[in-house]
């Protein structure tokens, strides 16, 4: 999977959005577009295969394939491995220079995908805790301010001035950018 194809889901379905007003449920493929994305980056560098762009971490550990990754991942217990979970926990300890560090370490990247983990979560199970876990994260725990995901999406972030979802698509967008080449860009002068 290459930028291109996210930035192709991201234009599909913000074009979808604004013909039917269904904001969340585009953002809700977007970002299962994004954790595609996401995972297969992963898999290609644990692996020593390069990015779209060519760049290539160092690793720590060094997996034969993917099969071998996965094994590893997996364990003998596990259905599927939560990629998402992983790249939190476990690239710090598999790359020399973590390509994924930015989820974990840039302020806004992790409160924005914090957030719409939540709204992905409530979208898809609906369920209290779900709700729970999205007022937590997108209205500061209070139950009060709660709104369905489509009604929040179409609001305005006070700082930015962005709707959510404007502001959640181009997070998404950047850090594909970011993720397939994380090196410091030098300036010569």
């Amino acid at each position: 999977m290459t930028t291109h194809e996210v930035k192709q889901a991201i234009s599909y379905w913000t074009k979808w959005a604004n013909e039917t007003k269904q904001y969340d449920i585009a953002l809700f493929k977007i970002w299962i577009k994004f954790e595609q994305f996401i995972s297969k980056l992963f898999e290609l560098y644990a692996t020593g295969q390069s990015s779209e762009t060519g760049y290539i971490p160092n690793r720590r550990l060094e997996f034969q394939n993917e099969e071998h990754l996965n094994l590893f991942l997996r364990g003998k217990s596990k259905p599927y491995i939560e990629y998402w979970g992983v790249i939190e926990h476990l690239s710090k300890h598999i790359f020399v220079e973590n390509p994924f560090d930015i989820l974990v370490s840039d302020a806004t990247i992790t409160s924005s995908f914090k957030e719409i983990r939540a709204i992905r979560n409530y979208i898809a199970h609906e369920s209290g805790e779900a709700k729970r876990k999205l007022v937590k994260s997108c209205f500061s725990g209070n139950d009060k301010h709660f709104r369905e995901p489509n009604d929040y999406l179409t609001s305005r972030n006070k700082t930015t001035k962005n709707s959510y979802y404007t502001d959640y698509v181009e997070t998404i967008s950047n850090t594909v950018e970011i993720l397939i080449d994380p090196r410091p860009t030098t300036t010569e002068g």
